[in-house]
């Protein structure tokens, strides 16, 4: 049985990996999933998404399931939706920050999170050996009015934003001409801020620049941060569930850094809560947990497994070093929307520019690097030649392989779920520690990939 889903969905390259049938499969085993109640589905703008949404709904209807059509709209939106909606579960067309010739799927449980690997695994089974029927009575479709407003208004209201605290506040909105286009610059507006847009036309080609929301990516917003004189530069992805965010001096600055920024003002307010993050994450979210008196749990990357924690153990808050913020109080997914609430809230209340609120937070120093390598099958041998050579050296096997160095700093090599890598990554307490872990564990993965 192939499997399908990775860290974050099931993504591919459309036409090879995925196309029509795929989606109509896929939606026949979504419907014996759920068995009941009604599919919340919606879409990303890339060009193949429609395609791909109408071979989806063609599967659930023709398992006399009824469709509701949320259109375009953010992933962590339809997330939302489909637990306050009571919808048996939702399916979103989406492959994220992927190349434009990629598309995918997430699909999500009645909770609003992600399926877990179970469900993951019996959707799978279904569509490797067609296991449902046809209903001699097919579903229906609906398109309501007002969904992605009732998902704006709990952003508001969760986030704790009242009257026209951000009216002094200069934005600059990187929609990356994806769909938090629709959610970002609005919702700023309508709590005071001023906004500049770019690239907030929605373009499955991703015209303006490439979707995912990376440093070298963002030399654009960081002009236009300094041309407006703006107090902050906000960046999303395709399917608006990240933010990466640029201070008013231009600098673009890591996930782990903001998120590190929201957990300490999270934890001021809530002492004692727990702290949800993968193995990759700063050391600066360690050190901010035990100053706040937080609890911090570790977890495999991907934010399904950051959010499915947070459920279990009753987290407040949870974050990724790419950008992802997950809030409980709204809803425990990566919401790139709600995560920009979040960092303004922290500048107005403090009356503090995000270059100050950063400089006082622990420092590190941190860097991420990516080798190809195609095939599942050598991935793991990558990982596991890895393993081997480092001996007694590994500090964790939780995903992937950890070596922590004492006092200086980690590095981390797993394989990625998502594209065709093995994924390195290095935090050093300063610029110098970095530099040696790079150059020692440098070779090595370049080695266990290429043998």
């Amino acid at each position: 049985m192939p499997r399908l889903f990775g860290t974050n969905g099931i993504r591919g390259v459309v036409g090879k990996d995925i196309d029509v049938d795929f989606a109509f499969r896929l939606g026949c085993s979504v419907s014996a999933l759920f068995r009941t109640g009604g599919i919340l589905v919606g879409r990303d703008g890339r060009d193949s998404s429609r395609m791909l949404e109408e071979g989806l709904a063609a599967g659930i209807l023709s398992q006399g399931r009824n469709v509701v059509s949320a259109g375009l709209i953010p992933t962590p939106a339809l997330q939302f939706l489909v637990k306050d909606t009571a919808a048996e579960g939702g399916v979103v067309i989406t492959a994220s920050h992927n190349p434009p010739e990629y598309n995918g799927f997430k699909v999500v449980d009645s909770d609003g999170v992600e399926v877990p690997r179970a469900k993951e695994e019996r959707i799978e089974r279904m569509m490797d050996a067609r296991e449902w029927r046809f209903s001699k009575k097919t579903g229906k479709r609906f398109s309501p009015e007002g969904l992605l407003e009732t998902y704006l208004r709990s952003l508001k209201h969760h986030s704790g934003v009242t009257g026209r605290l951000f009216r002094d506040l200069r934005v600059v909105v990187d929609c990356g001409n994806g769909v938090a286009g629709l959610t970002t610059p609005r919702v700023l507006a309508e709590l005071g801020c001023e906004v500049v847009t770019m690239n907030d036309n929605i373009d499955g080609r991703f015209a303006g620049r490439p979707s995912e929301p990376r440093p070298e990516n963002l030399g654009g917003l960081s002009r236009i941060v300094l041309e407006e004189g703006a107090d902050l530069g906000v960046a999303h992805d395709g399917d608006g569930d990240r933010a990466l965010f640029v201070d008013e001096t231009g600098t673009v600055h890591w996930g782990d850094r903001t998120f590190a920024l929201v957990e300490d003002e999270v934890l001021r307010e809530n002492r004692g809560g727990r702290v949800v993050t993968p193995v990759n994450s700063s050391m600066a979210v360690r050190e901010i947990a035990a100053k706040r008196g937080g609890k911090l749990v570790l977890t495999k990357v991907g934010s399904i497994f950051v959010s499915r924690t947070m459920l279990a153990t009753g987290a407040v808050l949870g974050g990724e070093e790419n950008g992802g913020i997950f809030y409980a109080p709204h809803h425990p997914v990566r919401d790139g929307t709600m995560a920009a609430l979040l960092v303004l809230k922290a500048m107005a209340r403090n009356r503090m520019k995000l270059s100050r609120l950063l400089g006082r937070l622990p420092r590190f120093f941190m860097a991420k690097e990516k080798f190809e390598c195609r095939e599942d099958a050598r991935k793991k041998r990558a990982i596991a030649r890895l393993r081997a050579r480092l001996g007694r050296r590994v500090t964790s096997t939780l995903d992937g392989v950890r070596v922590d160095l004492d006092d200086k700093g980690w590095v981390l090599v797993r394989p990625s779920g998502t594209e065709p890598l093995v994924r390195l990554y290095a935090e050093g307490r300063t610029e110098q520690d970095l530099s040696g872990v790079l150059r020692e564990f440098r070779p090595m993965v370049r080695e266990a990939v290429g043998a």
